[in-house]
């Protein structure tokens, strides 16, 4: 015979897994949503790369090099690691 308390630790058992089942399945999407930016990032960083030594010497910047373009944003070529 099951006690009113066994049954309420049975019940809270089971939200919190259908809970942590549903967190779980969020966190996939973000994760793949994440490698899915993670591989476009890389693949403008190579094409940057390839158009950047496609650029006559005299126009291309020196590595680290800032350049502020026509709204005043300043970048750098510098890549984060």
């Amino acid at each position: 015979m099951t006690t009113l308390t066994e049954t309420d630790v049975q019940s809270d058992l089971n939200a919190v897994n259908s809970q942590l089942a549903e967190l779980v399945e969020e966190l996939n999407k973000v994760n793949a949503a994440r490698e899915q930016l993670v591989t476009q990032i890389q693949n403008l960083n190579g094409v940057s790369m390839y158009l950047r030594g496609k650029m006559p010497p005299e126009e291309a910047p020196e590595n680290g090099e800032i350049v502020a373009d026509e709204s005043g944003v300043e970048r750098t070529d510098e890549y984060p690691t």
